[in-house]
């Protein structure tokens, strides 16, 4: 029976145990939310860095002249935008988009060693769960990876793991862990207050006090609402 693990911030994963099982990577607020948002409005691919420094590394290296879009603990890197998905706007013409961040795009670094690698946030967790259960066998482990923020837990990025839980569930017969079941569980009683929990969280907090709320009002009213799959393969994000 296949088993789901959830991990509940990214500095406790092993890269070595993820090479042979299937990984995704959730930071809801604001990371992957972004990127999602980003393969919708036309940017393909994208590339992640994990901090400014191995961003201009990458833009140097690749020649880039797309999107660049970088934070620091809430706070805009000089010389990015903010990726906030409530700025984006369709691209008149196909380009690439390059992101930094605080938590999501390290966490991205550390899971590349999966056998194959998703991007999940509540807006396209339900259609990231039907490609699990469609690619995967009998035997598989899936690891859901929680970003966390800055080595804590994050509680919105635990609720994006138990919406996966949630719908795999739905599809079919699965072992769960102490931790994704507990996150399957946070998430039912999250959806039942409309998420509006989630804005009482740590990473809410920061992104109002630096005003970026309508980043989150926009995610909470996209919950499954974007169809898209963004899978990391050889070092670029595209559409699953």
């Amino acid at each position: 029976m296949r088993r789901i693990h959830v991990i509940t911030q990214k500095e406790l994963v092993d890269p070595k145990r993820l090479i042979d099982r299937n990984a995704v990577v959730i930071d809801v607020f604001l990371a992957t939310s972004t990127i999602t948002f980003l393969l919708k409005y036309g940017y393909e691919p994208i590339l992640t860095a994990s901090d400014a420094k191995h961003a201009l590394h990458i833009k140097k290296r690749e020649n880039l002249s797309g999107l660049m879009l970088g934070e620091h603990n809430g706070d805009i890197i000089p010389g990015f935008e903010f990726p906030d998905p409530s700025l984006l706007k369709n691209t008149l013409k196909a380009q690439s988009a390059l992101i930094c961040s605080t938590n999501g795009t390290k966490a991205i670094e550390v899971a590349k060693s999966a056998k194959r690698l998703y991007l999940s946030s509540l807006i396209n967790g339900h259609v990231v769960a039907e490609t699990l259960h469609t690619s995967t066998n009998k035997e598989d482990s899936i690891v859901l990876i929680c970003s966390g923020n800055g080595g804590r837990f994050s509680l919105e990025d635990f609720v994006g793991a138990g919406q996966i839980v949630h719908h795999l569930l739905e599809k079919g017969n699965y072992s769960l862990s102490d931790s994704s079941r507990s996150a399957y569980e946070i998430f039912l009683q999250s959806k039942i207050k409309g998420f509006k929990n989630l804005l009482k969280s740590e990473t809410s907090d920061l992104l109002r006090r630096k005003g970026f709320e309508n980043s989150m009002d926009l995610v909470l009213r996209s919950f499954e609402k974007i169809h898209i799959v963004p899978e990391y393969i050889n070092g670029e994000i595209r559409k699953g």
